[in-house]
């Protein structure tokens, strides 16, 4: 169990883990910050938005068990100020710009966090 009033969560070089639906629950902690690095067996995160809803800062690398982000996250993505991802997560912000081929994609993330610093 977790606090309710959490705001942060850092979880760095976990290999035990395998999801953080603890987070979801009665009472969803107002995270506002969210860092996952590292975590090899971490396979899922919470698929509710209440979850995110307070986000403002995530990061997700070096965790290869996450196959895909859940769709509202995806869908917060573009309102939280600071986030650092593995470009395999990125991915799922330029299904409106519809890459041709994968070459063209360290380009599209390259330009994406380009945009997000301005």
């Amino acid at each position: 169990r977790l606090p309710a009033p959490l705001k942060r969560l850092f979880i760095i070089g976990n290999s035990g883990l395998t999801s953080l639906e603890c987070l979801s629950g009665e009472h969803p902690p107002s995270l506002e910050s969210l860092w996952l690095e590292r975590c090899s067996t971490l396979a899922s995160l919470p698929n509710e938005p209440q979850v995110y809803r307070s986000l403002w800062s995530l990061e997700i690398t070096g965790c290869p068990a996450i196959k895909k982000l859940p769709r509202c996250l995806q869908q917060q993505l573009g309102s939280i100020k600071r986030k650092w991802l593995d470009a395999r997560y990125e991915v799922t912000e330029f299904k409106p710009l519809k890459p041709k081929t994968w070459k063209e994609i360290p380009r599209l993330v390259r330009e994406r966090r380009q945009a997000c610093r301005s």
